[in-house]
């Protein structure tokens, strides 16, 4: 065993006696025994004494033996030497500036971002019906002017199923009218232009509004897919119309009241090189005339 062991070895076994010696309990001195007891408090302090005495470091220090905190090792530090390394640009990437609007501000968001129907100038103002709920969106002058057509769509569809996304521009030309666009579409299968029982029912509820108002006139537009050539699908499109109107001719509308627009395949609004684009190309779009004046 090394001196350095040896002595932790006896500093520890004197701090165990130590230990005991403060842990023991001290009778009471008999009052007129006091002399043992000085005697013994003298014992200790010798015991404490030679406890320091024991422990000494190489330079004749004494080593504080109040604390049991185990030495640290010593890492000599170590010199890493200079890397040269050239500085490297890295590429800078510059992003679109994104206009966030003002909070201050009241900001109109439609709840869908289909357009107007092909086939006519876009107007102002116009409304969209979708499952049922009547949006009334584009720009109109005034508040008056809103309300003016809300309170007309209310009538006809009630006002819980009317919503209202006009923004105002004063200033502009007020238009009573607002144009309706259905967008539940009627489709087709690929080169047919054959009604089902789904159209038929989207087709009965025009009827029963056109009957119901009868200033209302109806624009039919037709589109096909891309399957094809360009002049055989402007004649399937107009086919598509003609069996539409056909129908509603049969129900008992005016056919003054029709307008009928073939667009082949020049419009579509989902992508042609897929099964179900092609579906939703292969369309017929309705816009109501004069039903909200």
């Amino acid at each position: 065993m090394s001196n350095s062991d040896e002595t932790r070895s006896r500093v520890e076994q004197l701090i165990a006696i130590a230990d005991r010696v403060a842990s023991q309990e001290v009778p009471p001195a008999p009052p007129r025994r006091w002399l043992p007891l000085v005697v013994g408090l003298l014992g200790v302090a010798a015991l404490t004494a030679g406890v320091l005495g024991l422990v000494d470091n190489t330079s004749g220090a004494p080593v504080d033996v109040s604390t049991t905190a185990a030495p640290q090792p010593t890492t000599a530090p170590v010199t890493v030497p200079a890397t040269a390394v050239s500085p490297t640009t890295l590429p800078v990437t510059t992003l679109p500036s994104t206009t966030v609007p003002s909070t201050d501000a009241p900001t109109t968001v439609p709840a869908t971002t289909v357009p107007p129907a092909v086939g006519a100038a876009v107007p102002n103002h116009w409304a969209e019906f979708v499952d049922g709920t009547v949006y009334l969106r584009g720009t109109v002058p005034d508040q008056a002017s809103a309300d003016q057509v809300r309170e007309r769509a209310a009538a006809v569809f009630g006002a819980d199923n009317v919503v209202v996304e006009y923004s105002f521009q004063p200033g502009i030309a007020h238009i009573a009218d607002a144009p309706l666009y259905l967008r539940d579409w009627v489709t087709f299968e690929q080169n047919s232009a054959t009604l089902d029982d789904a159209n038929r029912g989207l087709l009965d509820v025009l009827r029963i509004l056109m009957v119901q108002h009868p200033q209302v006139t109806i624009r039919i537009d037709g589109h096909t897919d891309s399957v094809g050539p360009d002049d055989s699908n402007l004649e399937l499109s107009q086919a598509r119309v003609d069996a539409i109107a056909s129908y509603l001719q049969a129900t008992g509308i005016d056919p003054a009241r029709i307008t009928r627009t073939a667009h082949g395949e020049s419009a579509p609004i989902a992508d042609n090189n897929t099964a179900e684009g092609r579906a939703e190309n292969r369309r017929i779009e309705f816009t109501l005339e004069h039903l909200l004046a």
